[in-house]
């Protein structure tokens, strides 16, 4: 099987798509439910227990699942009051840092992550509330999700150094 790197980057791609999409589905999810435990609580002083916890869960997945598609999108949010009176090789150049920067904090995201899941695992914590739920199934979602960040930042940082190389 040969490797084909834009093979490799259309797949990367279509993943970021997919998790996107999951994250946005996620979070369609927790607003129904939300919405549901109100309406239940309003209407038949009833509620159910388990949407708050789980919607928490929910709300640590999104962030993992979406932050990846969003950083190649271009989204994150930027301070740019020094950082447009500079001129393009510059911009590129303090790009390429900012990516390297991100992807060494994102791969100790992805250390950290395992580190915890593996303890999480061998001493088999689990969180008890109205659902008892294993740490290390809401957990996994962090190394999985850095790992892809880390990939993006070196990708990016990779793109800027071409770029500074060819003077574009």
């Amino acid at each position: 099987m040969k490797f084909s790197k834009k093979g490799f980057w259309r797949f990367f791609d279509k993943l970021l798509n997919v998790m996107a999409a999951l994250a946005g589905g996620i979070l369609v999810f927790i607003t129904a439910a939300m919405c549901y435990t109100i309406g239940m609580r309003f209407l038949f002083r009833q509620t159910t227990i388990w949407i708050t916890p789980m919607s928490e869960y929910a709300l640590l997945w999104i962030v993992f699942l979406g932050t990846t598609w969003l950083l190649r999108e271009g989204g994150h949010i930027t301070t740019d009051v020094i950082y447009v009176h500079l001129n393009e090789k510059t911009k590129h150049t303090l790009d390429c840092i900012m990516s390297v920067i991100g992807g060494l904090a994102c791969a100790m995201m992805v250390y950290l992550g395992i580190v915890h899941m593996w303890d999480c695992i061998i001493h088999g914590v689990t969180d008890v509330r109205a659902v008892t739920v294993p740490k290390s199934a809401v957990f996994i979602v962090i190394p999985i999700g850095s790992i892809l960040l880390t990939i993006q930042f070196f990708r990016m940082a990779w793109s800027r150094l071409i770029e500074i190389r060819t003077g574009r």
